[in-house]
């Protein structure tokens, strides 16, 4: 059992959730929105212009709900970097494994390497005799930021995921095929994630424009021809499943026009599946599927 926190840019969702038998159970929940231009999600910038501002918000939230402790987070997905490195060869010290693959990731850094902090999944082995690593990289600096604000609340961050990875948690049960695929909604930005064997392999950050009058035609053709890249460049086979989530009103829209342009199974992220009624606490209004992201955290083995 475990608190999960998501901060997103427009919004801060805290609950409470564990796993028993293969179901999830919402414990508490709450969500508050965040006013525009305080959370502006960078890479290499500062994200929280005002982290006072914000740190009351969360406060109030967290006392509310009696959340005490350690937290795991689920962070916007442009803070983060993920990457695959294939190598002969890990160290087993987990320490000297994330020293040997900052190197590894060195010159796709947009900023200097020693500001770089790392985590990785344990190494899986490839078709070809190499082992493949799953890294989540981001600048210090800007972690920092949050785990202050979250420390101004009277928590403590346990972990550090990227939004689409934690939504990926918490839909795993959908996500049991040989390669499947995560499309994610976040503000103005999209996040097509791929997931081999279960295990986050890859992703492409995409701008989202609903403004922009072409029903979608520009996000369907970078969706394809992401898919295709990743299968000539990086050996992902074809996708097998893909979910959508979080593009109200258009989700259901988005959704049947990638099936009819990649001519694969491409269906809405419901996870009414996994989250039985009586596992909720209290009333959830809205769409379910939007607390996707603070669940993973909240389950998300340390």
């Amino acid at each position: 059992m475990g608190w999960g926190l998501e901060i997103t840019s427009d919004a801060i969702r805290l609950c409470r959730a564990r796993l028993r038998h293969g179901r999830t159970e919402m414990l508490r929940l709450g969500e508050v929105p965040v006013a525009h231009g305080l959370i502006r999600p960078s890479l290499k910038e500062a994200n929280l212009p005002n982290p006072g501002a914000l740190a009351d918000t969360l406060r109030q939230q967290v006392r509310r709900l009696g959340c005490r402790g350690w937290v795991r987070l689920a962070l916007p997905d442009p803070l983060f970097l993920l990457r695959t490195v294939a190598t002969d060869d890990l160290p087993k010290d987990r320490a000297a494994a994330q020293k040997f693959l900052g190197w590894q990731v060195r010159d796709l850094l947009p900023f200097p390497a020693e500001e770089a902090r790392l985590d990785f999944l344990s190494a899986a082995p490839g078709t070809d005799g190499r082992l493949y690593v799953t890294c989540l990289i981001a600048r210090a600096r800007v972690l920092m930021q949050y785990e202050s604000l979250v420390d101004q609340a009277g928590l403590r961050a346990a972990v550090l995921d990227a939004h689409s990875v934690a939504l990926a948690q918490s839909a795993s049960p959908f996500l049991a095929k040989r390669t499947a695929g995560i499309l994610s909604a976040d503000g103005g930005r999209a996040t097509l994630l791929v997931v081999q064997d279960g295990r986050p392999r890859l992703w492409r950050i995409l701008s989202l424009d609903p403004a922009a009058g072409d029903g979608g035609v520009r996000l369907i053709r970078e969706v394809a021809d992401s898919l295709a890249f990743f299968r000539e460049s990086e050996n992902v086979g074809p996708l097998e499943r893909l979910l959508v989530h979080g593009m109200q009103p258009w989700t259901a829209e988005t959704a049947a026009a990638l099936a009819d342009w990649l001519e694969i199974p491409v269906s809405v992220l419901d996870l009414s599946g996994v989250i039985p009624p009586n596992g909720r606490a209290g009333r959830v209004s809205g769409d379910l599927s939007r607390w996707g992201a603070a669940v993973g955290a909240a389950i998300r083995p340390c």
